[in-house]
C-alpha cells in the first residue's frame, strides 16, 4: 500500500512540530506583549499622576505668591503692576497658570508631550482657551462642551467623576477608551490645586484642578518593535523546527522502513530476514523483538516442515509395514482355503506364520497408539517403587524365546541390592522390551546383550549394550527420530516399525530422564538412559512388579 505524503510519519511529525512551535511562539509573544503593555500602562499612569501633582503644587505656590503681593506684602510698584492685569480671582488663577506653564515650556525646549488643562473651582476650563491639539484634547473638550449633560458617554463620565473628586480635594485618575496592551487608550489624571497649602494656621482651599493626559494615543515604540520581532522570528523558528523535526524523524522512520522491508521479505517466505538496528530505546528493542520473532518463526516453520516429512514417512512406512503382514496373511489364508496344505505340520507352520504376522500388526498399532499419546501430551506415568533387577529378570524371561532363536545370550548385570526406582512399571517394561528387540536385530549369533545400571546422585543410569557392529556415526544423532532406520533393508526384514527408540525417548522424558546412544570400544552399541531413584526414607514395602506381556 502506497502512503500519501500527509500520511507519512515524517511529514506528520514535522507538521505537528511546526504547529506546536507556532503556538508556543505566539503564546510567548502574546504573554510578553501583555506583560510589557501592563507595566507600561502602570508606569505611564504613575508618571502622569506625578506630573499632575507637581504642576498643581507649582500653580498653588505661584497663586499664593501673587495673592500675597495683592495683600500688600510686596513693594508698591509690584502691587500696582499686578493690579492692572487682575480684575477678579479667576484672572489671578489664570495668571499663575500662565506663569508656571511658560516656565515649564522654557525648561522643556522640545515641548511637552502631555496636555495640561486647568479648571477653576467651578469646573470651568480657564486655560488654555480655544486650543485644540490631538485626540486627547478633543475628547476632553467635547466633555467640557457637553450639550446634553444627562447622557454623557463612558469617557466623559469617568472624567466627570475624576474632576468632581479633585474639586473636593482628592486627586483621581483613569483612562480614555478600553485599556489593552495594543489599544488606543490614554491615561489621565486630575489633581486639585490648593491655595494656602503651605501656610500654617490656614486651611488649604481648592481653587481649581489640573487635568493631565498624553497628546498621542499611539502604541509605544518598543511594543511595536516586539510585535515586529515576533512576526519575523515566528516563521524563522517554524522553518528551523520543521528542519529539525524532519531530520529527527529520520531516526524513527528509517528503522521503521527497515522493519517494513524485513516484514515483507518475511511474508514472502524468506524466514532468514533480519533487521540490523543499533541503538538503545524502543526502536532497538522492537528490532531485537522482531529478530527473535523471525528466529522463532523459522524454528516453527522448520518444525512444521519436519512434521510434514514425518507425516509422509509415516504414511509410507505404515503402508509398507501393513502391506507386508497383510499380504502374507492373505496369501496363507487363501492357501488354507484352497487346501494346498495337506499335512498337519504344514497347517501348524502356516498358523504360526499367520500368528507372527498378526502380532507384528498388533505391535505396530500399539506403537502408533503410544506415539499418538506422546503427540497429544497424554502420556502420563503412574510411578511406583520397584526393584530394577527383578523387573529385568522378568522381561528377559519373556524374551528368552527370541534370544534362543537368534542364539544371543542375555545378561542381567544389575545387582539385587541396587536402590529402588520410582517409575511406571508398565512403561519401563515397554522401554526394556523395545531396547532388547532393537539390540537383537543388530546382534549376530553368538553375541551377547547386557543390561547394567549405576547410581549417579538421585538418578539411576541404565544401559543396554550389545556386541553387534555398532551404529554408524552419521546415524547417532537421528536414531531416536520417528521412523528413522539406520539399516532400512535389515529393519524391514526384521519387521521393525521405526518407532521403538522414539517411544523409549518419550517414556524416559516423561519420567524426567534423558536417553542417548553411543558405540562401545569393542564395536558394539550402547543405549543409556536415566531414571529417578525412590525417595530416601520411603517406608512402604516393595512389591514384585506384575509383568505385562504382549498378547
Amino acid at each position: 500500500m502506497r502512503l500519501r505524503w500527509w500520511q507519512n510519519i515524517r511529514w506528520r511529525l514535522a507538521l505537528g512540530s511546526v504547529i506546536v512551535a507556532l503556538l508556543s511562539s505566539s503564546l510567548l509573544a502574546l504573554t510578553a506583549i501583555l506583560v510589557i503593555g501592563y507595566y507600561y500602562n502602570v508606569d505611564q499612569q504613575s508618571r502622569i499622576s506625578s506630573l499632575a501633582t507637581d504642576r498643581a503644587q507649582s500653580v498653588g505656590l505661584v497663586y499664593d505668591h501673587n495673592k500675597s503681593i495683592l495683600d500688600g506684602n510686596a513693594s508698591d510698584t509690584a502691587q500696582a503692576r499686578l493690579k492692572k492685569v487682575l480684575t477678579n480671582q479667576t484672572t489671578l488663577l489664570v495668571l499663575s497658570i500662565r506663569a508656571v506653564s511658560k516656565n515649564a515650556f522654557t525648561q522643556n525646549n522640545a515641548g511637552s508631550e502631555h496636555l495640561y488643562l486647568f479648571l477653576n473651582a467651578q469646573g470651568k476650563l480657564v486655560y488654555p482657551s480655544g486650543m485644540t491639539r490631538g485626540n486627547a484634547f478633543n475628547v476632553i473638550q467635547s466633555f467640557l462642551n457637553v450639550q446634553d449633560p444627562t447622557h454623557p458617554n463612558a469617557d466623559q463620565a469617568r472624567l466627570k467623576v475624576a474632576i468632581t473628586s479633585a474639586l473636593h480635594g482628592h486627586g483621581e485618575g483613569g483612562v480614555f477608551g478600553h485599556q489593552t496592551p495594543v489599544d488606543a487608550s490614554m491615561p489621565f489624571y486630575v489633581a486639585p490645586i490648593f491655595a494656602n497649602e503651605h501656610e500654617s494656621g490656614t486651611p488649604p482651599t481648592v481653587i481649581g484642578a489640573v487635568i493631565v493626559t498624553p497628546f498621542s494615543n499611539a502604541i509605544p515604540g518598543f511594543v511595536v518593535t516586539v510585535g515586529i520581532a515576533v512576526l519575523v522570528a515566528t516563521p524563522i523558528i517554524a522553518i528551523l523546527v520543521a528542519a529539525v523535526a524532519i531530520f529527527y524523524s529520520r531516526t524513527i522512520t528509517r528503522p521503521l522502513a527497515k522493519l517494513t522491508t524485513a516484514s515483507r521479505v518475511l511474508a514472502s517466505g524468506d524466514y532468514d530476514a533480519r533487521v540490523s538496528v543499533d541503538g538503545p530505546g524502543e526502536l532497538g528493542e522492537l528490532a531485537h523483538t522482531f529478530n527473535d520473532m523471525a528466529i522463532q518463526l523459522k524454528k516453527d516453520v522448520d518444525e512444521l516442515r519436519r512434521q510434514e516429512v514425518w507425516r509422509r514417512e509415516l504414511i509410507m512406512n505404515i503402508t509398507h509395514d501393513l502391506a507386508t503382514p497383510l499380504t502374507a496373511i492373505a496369501g496363507l489364508g487363501e492357501a488354507l482355503v484352497d487346501g494346498i496344505n495337506q499335512s498337519h505340520e504344514e497347517y501348524e507352520a502356516t498358523g504360526r506364520i499367520i500368528v507372527r504376522e498378526t502380532l507384528r500388526l498388533r505391535r505396530l498399532v500399539q506403537d502408533l497408539h503410544v506415539m499418538a499419546k506422546v503427540e497429544a501430551g497424554a502420556l502420563q506415568p503412574k510411578p511406583k517403587p520397584l526393584r530394577l533387577a527383578v523387573l529385568v529378570d522378568e522381561i528377559l524371561a519373556v524374551l528368552v524365546t527370541e534370544f534362543e532363536r537368534q542364539q544371543v545370550e542375555p545378561v542381567n548385570a544389575i545387582s539385587y541390592s541396587f536402590p529402588a526406582l520410582e517409575v511406571d512399571p508398565d512403561m519401563l517394561t515397554r522401554v526394556f522390551a523395545n531396547l532388547c528387540n532393537n539390540a537383537l536385530n543388530y546382534t549376530p549369533s553368538g553375541g551377547m546383550i547386557t543390561i547394567d545400571a549405576t547410581q549417579q546422585g538421585n538418578m539411576a543410569v541404565v544401559s543396554v549394550t550389545d556386541t553387534g557392529s555398532g551404529i554408524p556415526e552419521e546415524a547417532l544423532p537421528r536414531i531416536f527420530d520417528r521412523f528413522y532406520r539406520a539399516d532400512n533393508a535389515r529393519q524391514s526384514k526384521t519387521g521393525g516399525s521405526g518407532l521403538g527408540l522414539a517411544i523409549v525417548q518419550a517414556i524416559v522424558a516423561v519420567h524426567g530422564g534423558s536417553v542417548w546412544a553411543e558405540n562401545t570400544p569393542d564395536g558394539g552399541a550402547r543405549i543409556s538412559f536415566t531414571l529417578p531413584l525412590q525417595h530416601t526414607g520411603a517406608q512402604h514395602a516393595l512389591t514384585q512388579p506384575l509383568l505385562q506381556t504382549q498378547k
